[in-house]
């Protein structure tokens, strides 16, 4: 009888929780995307999560009562506190599922493994017949993944591989779909030439200021187009097999030091625009009119973290007027060549006066090299 009333209890919360994503969108999702949601269970594939107790200190906890809430879990983390496998918010892992348009008897290939639960999903949207291969480089991740996997009763149709998900996995192409569930600044070849034709790939694009999520379809044999989607993703990085070269990339220096450059303007800021630095479609407006820009963040003793914006030997920053978890008003200091937010602020005129573009208003073209080319629709 106690195991009849969780599983009730389960299937109301699954269904809040998709009750919940479609009221947050304004639409309901896509039938087939419904159905999956609320037939897996995410409590199986995240029993625990990792809680941050503060900057680099995680305990693991029991994950119940936050595992049918829309957001996403850690769940786990490297030895020196930086998270490196997680489960996603339900609602961006809807977004991608539906833009893969999947159908029965597909296969599919998965970049970054996770818990198991996205790959599970997979295989219920493309049965019968379908396949899903799901790789990661964390052996232990996959090892925990394809069991539960196996007790959920994926063991047949989903193949979990312990690989570097930026090569793809040849022996199982060629691919009817791809998603990555981790980001990545470019398209690893691998991924195109494991693509059947007129397939579609789905991931999370890294880019200095913001993440957008892309699909891309395989419009011929050397050739990847695409657009944005509408709802940006905050994934984790992709790992690599071996550590990348080493960068000549500038590196960003010590607050104290910028403080010794001349301060090229003072102003004071609200909320709003503050938040406007991080709203993904200005924030690649920004990018765009601004080749080169990074985002940092500085410790401000008493005053929590301050926002930087470094381009071109100059640095914005961003500091708390006010003590709280979200200050009204900030300080803005700008230090080195530029004056970076008289800059920003003509940019932000720019981009209202173009009718603020949207993530969806962007094309996208890979290069040979897998290297991305954003075009705005005009």
């Amino acid at each position: 009888m106690d195991d009849l009333i969780a599983a009730t209890t389960e299937d109301e919360e699954r269904r809040e929780l998709v009750n919940s994503i479609e009221e947050s969108r304004g639409y309901p999702l896509a039938p087939a995307v419904r159905r999956a949601l609320l037939k897996v269970s995410r409590a199986h594939f995240v029993p625990l999560y990792c809680r941050q107790e503060q900057p680099g200190v995680w305990t693991r906890q029991e994950a119940r009562s936050l595992v049918y809430r829309d957001q996403a879990l850690v769940t786990k983390v490297d030895e020196l506190g930086r998270p490196i496998s997680s489960s996603s918010m339900p609602s961006i892992m809807a977004a991608m599922l539906e833009a893969l348009a999947l159908q029965p008897g597909m296969r599919v290939l998965e970049i970054g493994t996770g818990t198991g639960y996205n790959a599970a999903l997979l295989a219920e949207l493309v049965a019968p017949g379908g396949q899903v291969v799901t790789l990661d480089i964390d052996e232990e991740v996959t090892a925990l993944a394809a069991e539960r996997l196996r007790l959920a009763g994926y063991g047949e149709r989903v193949q979990v591989v312990t690989a570097d998900g930026l090569q793809g996995y040849a022996p199982a192409a060629p691919y009817d779909r791809i998603i990555a569930t981790g980001s990545y600044p470019r398209i690893p070849p691998a991924w195109r030439e494991q693509l059947a034709l007129r397939g579609i790939i789905v991931g999370d694009l890294l880019r200095p200021l913001t993440t957008p999520l892309f699909r891309l379809v395989k419009v011929a044999s050397d050739r990847l187009e695409g657009c944005l989607l509408p709802t940006p993703a905050f994934f984790m990085q992709l790992r690599e097999e071996e550590p990348a070269s080493p960068t000549t990339a500038h590196r960003i220096r010590e607050l104290a030091s910028w403080r010794e450059q001349p301060r090229q303007e003072e102003a004071e800021t609200d909320l709003e625009s503050y938040e406007l630095l991080y709203e993904p479609a200005f924030a690649l407006w920004l990018e765009r009119h601004l080749p080169g820009v990074e985002r940092c963040l500085y410790p401000m003793p008493g005053q929590g973290l301050g926002t930087g914006l470094h381009w071109q030997e100059s640095l914005l920053l961003l500091v708390p007027a006010a003590e709280g978890p979200r200050p009204v008003h900030w300080r803005v200091e700008v230090y080195g060549a530029h004056p970076l937010w008289s800059l920003i602020l003509q940019l932000r005129e720019q981009w209202l006066a173009a009718g603020e573009p949207s993530l969806e208003d962007y094309t996208l073209e890979v290069a040979a090299d897998g290297t991305c080319q954003l075009q705005l629709n005009s």
